[in-house]
């Protein structure tokens, strides 16, 4: 078993059950990680301050992968690394999904922001924690903060094989300028080309001189293909398709049966 110095872990699918809620069993093996000396770090397509609502229940402190990787900070939030979007990428991409029947929302490293109020920004407020601006992006950017940057937009659908028709049109057309990949069965993800998980995983161990030997990733999803291939030790959780636990080096049981507790606890 390796000597690892630091977990990265995904949220939805892996950390939080069904309900969206974290195990006690989850939560103890956590806390006893981090008190062990062990770096923690969510890595997530989630905002920061999302993640940091997280930390919070499980109380640890620690860095944060947000955005996908897009947003790399370490445990007092400061940027490790960043690949915003341009403000007309963001245009082009919107454009795109107005043709369609997706609802999308974009993203910057303090909200998140939708053209009008209905099913998916309520269902937005639950998973995110905090409510989000009801507003198109065209019509606030120009009133964006100094430090408030666009870092992915998010399209949406009930319906996954619509979504998985839409992604292959988008990539497509736009695979040369984006990466564009689902994140689960109804999100898709588009963000700055090139930019993924992996590259959370190599920010970090790199900030806190730790070795991809060193490093453990547990994830259940394509966002977090990367992710697991970056890092020395690999965990796919029970709960994820196939292709994703062949390509790891261990399978934990699914998220409704204490998977990543599991996982965290053959390493103490």
């Amino acid at each position: 078993m390796p000597s690892i110095k630091l977990i990265c872990t995904d949220i939805d699918g892996t950390l939080l059950r069904p309900d969206h809620t974290i195990s006690p069993r989850t939560k103890r093996a956590i806390q006893e990680a981090h008190k062990r000396g062990i770096i923690v770090a969510l890595v997530s397509g989630r905002i920061g301050k999302s993640l940091v609502k997280i930390q919070e229940e499980l109380g640890i402190t620690g860095p944060l992968g947000t955005l996908n990787g897009s947003l790399v900070l370490d445990e007092k939030g400061r940027s490790i690394l960043e690949h915003p979007l341009k403000k007309d990428e963001i245009h082009q991409i919107l454009e795109w999904a107005k043709q369609t029947d997706l609802n999308a929302f974009v993203y910057t490293n303090t909200n998140w922001y939708a053209s009008t109020e209905g099913y998916w920004t309520e269902y937005e407020l639950k998973i995110s924690g905090f409510k989000g601006i009801v507003r198109s992006f065209h019509d606030h950017e120009g009133r964006l903060g100094a430090d408030e940057k666009p870092f992915k937009v998010l399209c949406m659908d009930k319906d996954p094989e619509y979504l998985s028709k839409m992604e292959r049109q988008l990539i497509q057309q736009m695979g040369s300028r984006f990466t564009i990949l689902r994140s689960g069965p109804i999100y898709l993800e588009i963000f700055h080309r090139g930019v993924d998980k992996g590259d959370a995983v190599k920010a970090l161990g790199s900030h806190y001189g730790i070795p991809r030997e060193a490093i453990m990733a547990v994830g259940d999803y394509y966002n977090d293909v990367a992710m697991l291939k970056a890092a020395g030790y690999s965990v796919a959780m029970g709960n994820a398709p196939d292709d994703i636990r062949e390509m790891a080096d261990v399978v934990t049981r699914p998220n409704t049966e204490d998977g990543l507790a599991l996982a965290i606890e053959s390493i103490l």
